[in-house]
């Protein structure tokens, strides 16, 4: 066994490190310049890397921007820039907060409600999981993924589910219930950045609550085909006679009333909904509410945290997040949106519709490595929508092919609700990158037998 693992880590830094030597001996141009020629060579170093699992995860977070800093590519200022965004602080927030749930038994008491209530079955379980991770969205404009981590992780907890594909597909199933959905429901922040884009080509044009589900509301279909596949290759039937709705009902019952904790909790939580929920009003950063209302769990009088609960926290996934949006911040600063674009323009004058999509869905999966989905959708729309039109293409059809490409991934630092659910133990990385790998063929296959047709006949190109 230790033999095959050290065959797997050899072959692994085999890999990290023959790719970004590849990349240093590409010859550099205007476009291709050596700050861009460095940041590749590191970021698909340290990628590969976490692909791999080669190195500790803090030690990995910790590389990069160092790299970056003594590589002489970008300043301080910009290699720790990261750590200044209120992302980070969000999910260190979000990680205390479902810590707390967990200690004083409120995740287990709503994980045995969901399971029993849908049927006491595996099956059951990861669609109910995948379900609820789409009805925070929709009370809380796209901002609930956080919260619905840390609901499928008292699911697993409570299902005694230890690390492994059974876990990882609960996990995954809730997180693209809840993260997946943002390419398909009303999701402020993002609307912001793509409206100006197509302001630019179409001016007073306005985006609605239903604008993105009328382009992409087929992920649905698509996640589910994905979620029922998955549970074939498992046999996840197999697993069903682990579970029972009466066992989950029984301990439901042991749980007995609600404690003074447990009812302090449920206040701190729909506090937050309506926070969520009103933030659409109120132009507030979603973030707010989960970097204060933990704070608040701690006051006296309160009291529903302690000191010990901060110590089970994974710090190492906060400097993961941070680092992983550091390349996104880097990327913006050597040029990366500018480099795409510069290649798609000349590509793609003169192809047909088709193949542009299929290309804009290509630039976007790449990007995605590269840059967040907010980088991505503020430095590339507008490119996106010029070439579209230069085509006769709609620019909207064309931003919305990028907003899909923003869940065209393969690895949990993409996205930051796969980082935060990855960052719970239960997602194996070779099971996180087969499931996210077969969801991407899905997408991308139903994309061009199913979404383009209808998008044509619906007259949205």
């Amino acid at each position: 066994m230790n033999i095959e693992a050290n065959k797997k880590k050899l072959i692994g830094w085999i890999i990290s490190i023959l790719v970004p030597a590849i990349i240093a001996f590409v010859p550099v141009s205007p476009n291709f310049t050596q700050n861009l020629k460095l940041f590749f060579i590191i970021t698909l170093f340290v990628i590969l890397i976490i692909a791999f699992e080669l190195l500790p995860q803090l030690i990995s977070a910790f590389l990069l921007p160092t790299l970056y800093l003594v590589s002489g590519l970008v300043p301080i200022e910009i290699a720790f820039k990261s750590w200044t965004s209120t992302t980070v602080w969000m999910v260190l927030g979000g990680l205390i907060f479902s810590n707390v749930l967990d200690d004083c038994g409120l995740l287990k008491r709503i994980a045995y409600y969901v399971i029993s209530k849908c049927g006491g079955t595996y099956a059951g379980t990861v669609f109910g999981c995948f379900f609820i991770g789409i009805a925070l969205n929709i009370v809380t404009f796209c901002y609930g993924w956080l919260v619905s981590s840390a609901l499928v992780f008292g699911i697993c907890k409570a299902m005694d589910l230890k690390p492994s594909r059974e876990s990882s597909l609960v996990c995954f199933a809730g997180t693209i219930g809840a993260t997946g959905a943002t390419i398909f429901m009303y999701y402020p922040g993002y609307f912001a950045l793509m409206e100006t884009a197509i302001r630019k080509f179409i001016p007073n044009y306005r985006m609605n609550m239903f604008s993105s589900f009328m382009y992409n509301g087929f992920a649905v279909i698509f996640y589910i085909l994905t979620l029922i596949i998955l549970m074939k290759i498992y046999k996840t039937k197999d697993m069903d006679v682990k579970f029972g709705k009466e066992l989950f009902e029984e301990k439901y019952k042991e749980l007995g009333k609600m404690s003074v904790k447990e009812k302090k909790s449920v206040v701190m939580i729909v506090l937050l909904l309506v926070y969520l929920f009103t933030t659409g009003f109120t132009k507030l950063p979603a973030a707010y509410g989960f970097m204060l209302i933990p704070f608040l769990m701690y006051l006296p009088g309160i009291d529903i945290g302690d000191s010990k609960t901060l110590s089970k926290l994974n710090f190492s996934m906060v400097f993961f997040v941070a680092t992983c949006l550091g390349i996104g911040i880097v990327g913006a600063e050597v040029g990366f949106g500018d480099f795409l674009s510069n290649i798609a323009v000349p590509m793609l004058s003169g192809k047909s519709p088709l193949i542009a999509c299929i290309a804009f869905m290509f630039i976007g999966t790449v990007a995605n490595f590269f840059m967040t989905p907010f980088a991505m959708l503020g430095s590339l729309s507008i490119p996106f929508a010029q070439i579209a039109v230069s085509l006769g293409m709609s620019p909207i059809a064309a931003v919305m092919i990028l907003l899909l490409s923003c869940e065209i991934l393969l690895l949990p630092y993409q996205s930051a609700g796969n980082l935060i659910m990855y960052s719970y133990g239960l997602m194996p990385m070779k099971d996180f990158i087969k499931q996210e790998g077969l969801k991407a063929l899905i997408m991308i296959v139903g994309f061009i037998l199913v979404m383009y047709p209808l998008w044509n006949l619906f007259g949205l190109m």
